[in-house]
């Protein structure tokens, strides 16, 4: 693509510009107005195409502005645009591993439809979606009967996402949590590296799949849709959990359950 003349990056991020049809004769080089935001890498001459390469290393937050003159030539040379601003975003990071925070973050972010499947849900509806599925962990955690989960004894939201009953599980992936199924574990990596890659066309969008997770763990408990409370979650036309949960409604691709029998408290 044809460079703009602003660019966001996030902090680590590398961009590559190239400068076709100029001879070497040129001596072309890079000034940086700001180099503790950005500073230059490698710089390469591919003699058969006449073509320039360059890189451009994003440091840390802030702004800076970058171009590309020439030093030495036969006749002028215009480079459009002439400079180029680049604004670098710090790094987006999930709360660690061994928290609660981090847990629920990590499983939000699992049991939700990435930026790439979303297909026509928007990303307030995927968020929707996290704030009823913590709903539903805080509902099973104060229900007084965790065991119903195969959580007996419960006493806070890792032992509701853990629940383990020889080998059946509540939450795929998470039952030996700090320790993910490695399928998760990679989706996660995935989607944080896209959050934080400025070249990426999808970046925005992780961005702000990921912030919604991360919000959506610390923000208030959010309102209960159901007046009965919602207990449960499956993909879109899964099977419902057992006779005794009932579809109450969809949210970006997962259907969630109310109980016949048990009630929210809060």
């Amino acid at each position: 693509m044809t460079a703009p003349s602003v660019l966001t990056l996030v902090e680590g991020n590398t961009l590559k510009l190239k400068l076709e049809g100029i001879p070497k004769a040129y001596v072309l080089k890079t000034l940086v107005d700001q180099t503790p935001i950005v500073t230059t890498g490698d710089t390469k001459h591919n003699a058969r195409a006449d073509s320039w390469q360059f890189e451009f290393i994003a440091k840390q937050a802030g702004l800076a502005r970058i171009s590309i003159i020439s030093s030495q030539g036969s006749s002028a040379l215009s480079i459009s645009p002439s400079a180029i601003t680049i604004r670098v975003e710090a790094a987006m990071k999930l709360p660690p591993l061994d928290t609660e925070e981090g847990m629920l973050v990590r499983l939000l972010l699992a049991e939700s439809r990435s930026p790439e499947k979303m297909g026509s849900a928007t990303a307030e509806e995927v968020k929707k979606g996290m704030q009823w599925m913590r709903r539903v962990i805080v509902n099973r955690l104060r229900s007084d009967k965790p065991e119903e989960f195969m959580a007996r004894g419960a006493s806070g939201i890792v032992d509701i996402v853990k629940a383990d009953d020889q080998g059946s599980v509540q939450f795929h992936g998470f039952n030996q949590y700090p320790r993910l199924e490695e399928g998760i574990a990679k989706n996660l990596d995935d989607s944080l590296s896209i959050a934080n890659d400025g070249t990426h066309p999808k970046r925005a969008a992780y961005a702000q799949f990921v912030q919604s997770a991360i919000d959506v763990a610390n923000e208030a408990l959010p309102m209960d849709p159901s007046p009965n409370g919602l207990f449960a979650w499956r993909t879109r036309r899964a099977t419902s959990p057992s006779a005794e949960f009932k579809l109450f409604a969809m949210a970006a691709g997962n259907d969630f359950y109310t109980h016949t029998r048990l009630k929210k408290k809060d």
